[in-house]
């Protein structure tokens, strides 16, 4: 600008006409640089001015910042303190309510020990009460009824007499020793006829079981026993002329208790003999058949013989002897075919043959041989060394104390001595691949592991995983253990016991059966080992029942609250085998995650693959009325349509109360299962085995398998409270009913009549159930009587009307 106003300047000069001040633009022009210098600095100032703004802006919202931050900090302390306080308060409400439970439980398990020995102390009682009455009774009074013991004792004596009576006659008639006859006797003395200084009258009976020879009376010699030469001399002779192998002497004495079976038939046939004491004739008539061994009482020591009286007069012949003989015969006849029973299962009609007319009345108890069948259990200890290398049981929830527990109640309650205990064995490698492949077989069946792999074979079917646990030791996945010297025994040991068991119950050697096993199965594929399970026990037992017995139909339901996911891959096609599984599924959220209710089978396996799929968490947690309904409507109606020959169950108890959420977190109890147990005991003929699977907490697991073998028993169970008989089920278990039955209406007409009782109680079930077959009744009748009057009106001819 300042050169801009000297060359105006400098033109202005130049020119002739003068121009005036007011007329140069130059003051206007140097106004206007002066204003836009103003207004620049102005700007500047403007700026920089803002600049300062934003920055203390900056700072400000820096501190703010800062300020939240440490407001945040505080609260967030705050309240971790908060839920810290919270958490050990709930933790030590839990640890009380724990320990309440606990004191209830050891209370409960206290008196259940009173009481059973209140029980015992009864029974031992009465026991004396009809000893002390056989003692006091009459001489000439008839026992109608005789112990144990006194059968024993009367059957010593009887043989006792007989000796001496054949003793006496052989002397007179042939030389002869009777010592041939019986054995060698357990006394000094050379003859047990003559009378002891006490009779039966006045005979203190010692406690069953327990006998000492120091307490024996003396014998005292008569004066028809011969001298011992002269006994020499017979018994030379006696060995010469020795015709019949029934005079041969044996070595011992006649079979006592400790070596001697009880003998089912002759025990029940004792109930219809009556003992006369003052006839010695009548009491050998019916002595053959006498068990020497009680049902409860396993082991006697052997007692001495009863003293003669009175009232028992010696035979006065010697056909006696011939007719001892002859019992032995029938004896031994009676417990031949009881054997031929048990192992071929001949039909009662073969045995109803009675060889000696004196025991006649036990032609009736042949009849009912089949009555005596037995409930099973199998278990063996070295299921318990699968146990994880770590040492620590307290972190792995499947350990050995599941089955040892198991094992100790069932004994404690006397469960154990009602049942028969059948030995289990290993399945062999060819068992284990009828579900398994022969990678996974040689693998997780095999020790050492990786000396019957050839990696070149094997490398694409199967790789071993093995991961090192948490706690130290191996594993083949995150939870499931693996010893490399005893899991592989006792998993087969598990499938072999299994399978031994379901053998002996569907040949009818036993009743029904529970199988005290581990590792569990349910969760195993065919080259999986998943959730504590290495092999399939309950499918393997299965297919080995249609390989070799040729079962046509097998049922399998599975009540562990997780779902058998390795049961449903091995027979998803097969309609032969029916599964029918009970769990938690929610949604698949909970473990193994399958399960779902439209997975109903494949290929000709359609509609035979069921799964009774719980949805909705724990709000509420299923419990006995959500079982009870879905057994009711769904588990029974679809069982009893397929009419099965053999019921497995997979049989977990990880849905009673007592399991932590991860594990469970359903509020069953235990004497439900010995309903549902009671329930399905009613297919197939009886032939039920329950398999233990799941199931961690032991006291829960020791009263579900209690009330589960009282129930295989017979026996009477604990009924239910009247609080579950009349509690509807939750409306999410109604819902997931709903979907089973939505799912499978199609295959099973059954499903469609108990739609109608989804959410009644058990109570208005058998209310509405009882109704409706009053009503089909009355129908039935009235349909009956219109058709009888049909008939009638039919037969009668018409009345002719009269002529008007």
């Amino acid at each position: 600008s300042l050169s801009l106003s000297l060359s105006l300047v400098d033109v202005s000069a130049a020119l002739p006409i003068p121009v005036p001040p007011a007329a140069i633009p130059m003051d206007l022009r140097v106004d206007q640089q002066q204003h836009m210098s103003r207004a620049s600095v102005d700007t500047g100032q403007c700026e920089q001015q803002l600049q300062q703004e934003l920055l203390a802006l900056k700072q400000k919202q820096q501190v703010q910042r800062q300020l939240l931050i440490a407001e945040f900090q505080r609260q967030h302390e705050q309240l971790s303190r908060q839920h810290e306080a919270q958490l050990q308060e709930h933790i030590k409400h839990q640890q009380e309510l724990l320990a309440l439970k606990h004191q209830q439980e050891l209370l409960e398990h206290q008196r259940k020990l009173e009481r059973h020995r209140r029980e015992q102390e009864l029974e031992k009682q009465q026991r004396e009460q009809k000893l002390q009455q056989l003692k006091n009774k009459e001489r000439g009074q008839e026992s109608a009824v005789a112990s144990t013991e006194v059968k024993m004792r009367l059957q010593e004596f009887v043989l006792n007499k007989k000796k001496a009576l054949a003793q006496r006659s052989l002397n007179h008639c042939m030389p002869s020793d009777p010592r041939y006859w019986y054995g060698k006797t357990q006394h000094s003395s050379l003859d047990q006829s003559s009378p002891p200084q006490t009779g039966i009258s006045t005979y203190n009976h010692p406690v069953l079981g327990l006998y000492d020879s120091k307490n024996d009376f003396p014998l005292r010699k008569t004066a028809s026993e011969p001298n011992l030469k002269l006994r020499s001399r017979l018994k030379q002779k006696v060995t010469e002329r020795r015709s019949s192998p029934l005079l041969r002497r044996r070595d011992g004495p006649i079979a006592t208790a400790k070596k001697r079976s009880l003998d089912m038939a002759g025990e029940y046939a004792v109930q219809s003999v009556v003992f006369n004491v003052t006839s010695a004739m009548h009491v050998s008539a019916g002595l053959s058949a006498l068990p020497l061994q009680s049902p409860s009482i396993h082991k006697l020591r052997q007692h001495r013989p009863l003293g003669r009286t009175q009232s028992a007069p010696l035979p006065q012949n010697a056909q006696a002897l011939q007719q001892l003989v002859v019992q032995q015969q029938h004896q031994q006849f009676l417990e031949k075919h009881k054997q031929q029973f048990q192992q071929q299962q001949l039909h009662m009609s073969k045995v109803d043959y009675i060889h000696s007319s004196s025991i006649h009345s036990l032609s009736p108890s042949l009849l009912h041989l089949n009555e005596f069948l037995f409930t099973g259990l199998v278990y063996d200890t070295l299921m318990q060394k699968h146990q994880c290398m770590c040492g620590n049981t307290n972190t792995h929830p499947e350990h050995a104390g599941r089955i040892q527990s198991i094992w100790s109640r069932l004994q404690e309650t006397g469960l154990r001595g009602k049942c028969e205990c059948i030995r289990g064995r290993k399945a062999t490698l060819e068992e284990l691949q009828t579900v398994h492949s022969e990678a996974h077989v040689l693998l997780y069946g095999t020790n050492p592991l990786r000396q019957k792999l050839d990696s070149k074979t094997h490398a694409r079917s199967v790789t071993p995983m093995f991961v090192r646990l948490p706690c130290g030791g191996i594993g083949v996945d995150s939870d499931t253990i693996w010893n490399e010297v005893h899991s592989s025994s006792a998993a087969r040991l598990a499938v072999g016991s299994v399978v031994e068991l379901v053998f002996k119950v569907a040949s009818g050697e036993l009743k029904n059966g529970f199988a005290v096993v581990r590792p569990p199965g349910h969760h195993a594929e065919e080259s999986t080992p998943m959730g504590f399970c290495y092999f399939n026990s309950v499918a393997i037992a299965a297919k080995l029942l249609q390989q070799r017995l040729n079962v046509s139909k097998i049922l399998i339901v599975d009540w562990d609250v997780h779902h058998g996911n390795g049961t449903q891959q091995a027979f998803y096609s097969d309609p032969n085998i029916l599964y029918l599984s009970l769990h938690r599924y929610d949604d698949g959220n909970f473990f193994p995650g399958s399960g779902a209710p439209d997975e109903v089978g494949s290929g000709s396996g359609l509609g035979f693959n069921v799964n009774m799929a719980f949805t909705g968490g724990l709000d509420p947690p299923m419990g006995d009325a959500e079982y009870l309904a879905a057994f009711r409507t769904v588990v029974m109606p679809i069982a009893n349509e397929f009419a099965p020959d053999v019921v497995l169950v997979s049989s977990g108890f990880d849905a009673v109360e007592g399991h932590p959420p991860p594990l469970g977190g359903y509020k069953l109890t235990a004497k439900c299962f010995g309903y549902l147990t009671k329930q399905l005991m009613g297919l197939a003929g009886g032939r039920l085995v329950l398999a233990l699977e799941g199931g961690h907490d032991l006291t829960a697991i020791c009263d579900a398998s209690e009330a589960c073998v009282s129930a295989l028993l017979g026996n009477e169970l604990e009924p239910l409270s009247d609080e579950v008989l009349q509690q509807r089920p939750s409306l999410n278990a109604v819902r997931s009913i709903e979907k089973v039955i939505e799912a499978h209406s199609k295959y099973w007409r059954c499903l469609q009549r108990s739609a109608s009782t989804l959410a009644y109680s058990l109570v208005e079930a058998q209310k509405c159930e009882t109704e409706e077959a009053e009503t089909v009744t009355a129908m039935a009748s009235l349909s009956v009587a219109a058709k009888h009057m049909g008939k009638r009106s039919e037969e009668e001819p018409m009345e002719e009307e009269p002529p008007l």
